[in-house]
């Protein structure tokens, strides 16, 4: 009886590992998806907005992965107005009434809405569905 407690405990830890792996590569596939849209959303002037661009992924304190994107990262300075990017990055994003002949305001919150409620679901079944059906076919 032992014996098969530890087999299945085994199973289990299998299982949890490669499903935990899965969930990194699927936000981190979403990251790239969402951060590719948002590119194409962001206002371009000089590009520094567009080349302060970020994602990262890292493990959550309590379960999981848990990701962070944004723009304002890596000390991108507008070279028109001497600005950092991070001083601006959310006033552009924010304000609605703004005219960019490229982009848009929310061109990050649109790309994320639009991933959350029409992609989410497809990416976790590719990354995360496999994992659980090689532990179901072992």
């Amino acid at each position: 009886m032992d014996m098969n407690f530890s087999k299945f405990h085994r199973k289990c830890e299998a299982a949890i590992s490669k499903v935990a792996q899965s969930t990194k590569k699927a936000t981190t596939a979403a990251c790239k998806e969402i951060m590719s849209e948002s590119l194409k959303q962001v206002p371009r002037d000089t590009g520094a907005l567009a080349s302060s661009a970020f994602y990262e992924v890292k493990h959550a304190p309590d379960y999981g992965f848990e990701a962070r994107l944004g723009y304002g990262r890596g000390g991108e300075v507008n070279p028109k107005t001497g600005v950092p990017v991070e001083e601006y990055a959310v006033v552009v994003h924010e304000d609605l009434e703004a005219i960019h002949p490229v982009g848009k305001a929310k061109f990050l919150e649109d790309p994320i809405r639009d991933f959350a409620l029409r992609k989410f679901p497809r990416t976790v079944i590719k990354h995360v569905g496999p994992a659980l059906e090689s532990e179901n076919n072992e």
